[in-house]
């Protein structure tokens, strides 16, 4: 697992790592099961520190790409089969909690333009060295956490989209007001998961507590792929409700 981070690049060292390992990961050259460097080796054999490899495993657990197990290292996921529901109208979060009455808040972790990692390039059909704007945010609802929200929008499409405030906007809002280019038809992928690192720290969570994780992937009117994103729910304060509509 040859790997050298590139000191001239733009891109965090942490982002690299995560990409690194989603190619190896991707292209099968690590499989379900298999054993991940420790922190520490990683860190020494890179020359980073050992946070920032811990962000990188961190991410790509988040994402359910991995597993950390307790005294035992950190490993890659098992493959979940896939189950399809059908649903006739589709909404971001703060227009689905508005529905209900609810309202939403947020906080940006993270907002830049970074490289497509492979299984972004994938899920949105960008080409190789495409680069996407990665938008994070922790989403409150009664002054409480709800979920973290990891999304991955084309840079191309939406050039303005790194720079724009969006503590309380809802993306879907901006896509359709200033790009015309609003999500139609999305498939969702929903995984039952555990709660790991940052994840537990920001949803006031313990370790290990139960969250539900939510991967979607968008489409305009046109059929381009606008959005690519994880949401990792609370799993002890909500519940997920599909209405079905004939």
């Amino acid at each position: 697992m040859m790997f050298v981070i590139n000191r001239n690049s733009p891109v965090p060292y942490y982002y690299q790592i995560e990409e690194w390992i989603r190619q190896l990961i991707a292209r099968g050259e690590l499989r379900q099961g298999d054993m991940i460097e420790s922190e520490l080796s990683l860190a020494e054999r890179l020359g980073v520190s050992r946070i920032t490899v811990r962000q990188a495993l961190n991410d790509l657990t988040e994402q359910g790409l991995l597993v950390r197990r307790r005294a035992l290292g950190t490993v890659v996921a098992e493959q979940r089969q896939s189950l399809i529901l059908s649903r006739s109208q589709l909404r971001g979060l703060s227009e689905e909690m508005a529905v209900g009455g609810m309202s939403v808040t947020s906080q940006v972790l993270e907002q830049q333009v970074v490289p497509a990692a492979e299984d972004v390039q994938q899920a949105l059909g960008l080409q190789a060295g495409a680069q996407v704007v990665l938008i994070r945010r922790l989403r409150y609802t009664d002054g409480l956490p709800l979920c973290v929200e990891i999304c991955y929008h084309p840079t191309e499409l939406f050039p303005k989209l790194a720079d724009m405030d969006l503590s309380n906007r809802s993306i879907y809002a901006i896509l359709e007001q200033e790009y015309q280019r609003r999500p139609v038809t999305a498939k969702d992928t929903i995984i039952a998961d555990t709660a790991q690192g940052s994840i537990a720290r920001w949803l006031h969570v313990t370790h290990g507590a139960p969250v539900m994780r939510i991967q979607r992937i968008s489409w305009d009117g046109s059929g381009v792929a606008v959005e690519y994103t994880v949401s990792i729910f609370r799993a002890d304060k909500h519940q997920l409700v599909i209405e079905y509509r004939g």
